[in-house]
């Protein structure tokens, strides 16, 4: 407590917080978040079946392959990337990403879709008063949680 102290009372007097000393925003966007897949025939299996991405580009730099994944075919809307790395003969090292969220306008019906596929499928969680919502995993155990369009106001 007493070195918290001494470095507000070294600060000038009228200076900001440090915490409030951030730069300015840079107008980032986020593109699309890589997943790390150990064998990539069966990921884009999954990803096309069960949710409609298709392939919109693919990039190889060495033993690592990059699949961008998109829901409409155009390359400039990214979803999702999956990256397998050849050299790599265990499955992938957990990415750190702990989910990612998905809409989807027919959520009963992509759950219909995976479960004809042959993908388990939960329960579909739903409020009554916000979207539902469908939490399923990819074959290399990443946690997708699938959010369906709100219903509509009465």
């Amino acid at each position: 407590m007493r070195d918290i102290a001494l470095l507000l009372a070294l600060l000038p007097v009228g200076a900001a917080p440090l915490h409030a000393q951030t730069p300015p925003p840079v107008g980032a966007t986020l593109m699309a978040p890589g997943l790390p897949v150990a064998d990539l025939d069966k990921a884009l299996r999954f990803y096309q079946v069960a949710l409609g991405l298709v392939p919109a580009t693919t990039l190889q730099h060495g033993p690592v392959t990059e699949v961008m994944l998109c829901a409409d075919g155009k390359a400039g809307r990214l979803t999702l990337i999956l990256l397998h790395d050849k050299a790599q003969k265990a499955p992938p090292a957990d990415s750190g990403i702990a989910k990612i969220v998905l809409r989807v306008p027919d959520l009963p019906g992509v759950a219909s879709r995976m479960q004809a596929a042959g993908y388990p499928v939960g329960a579909i969680r739903a409020s009554g008063k916000g979207p539902a919502i469908l939490m399923i995993h990819d074959p290399d155990g990443h946690e997708l949680e699938l959010v369906g369009n709100p219903p509509n106001p009465a």
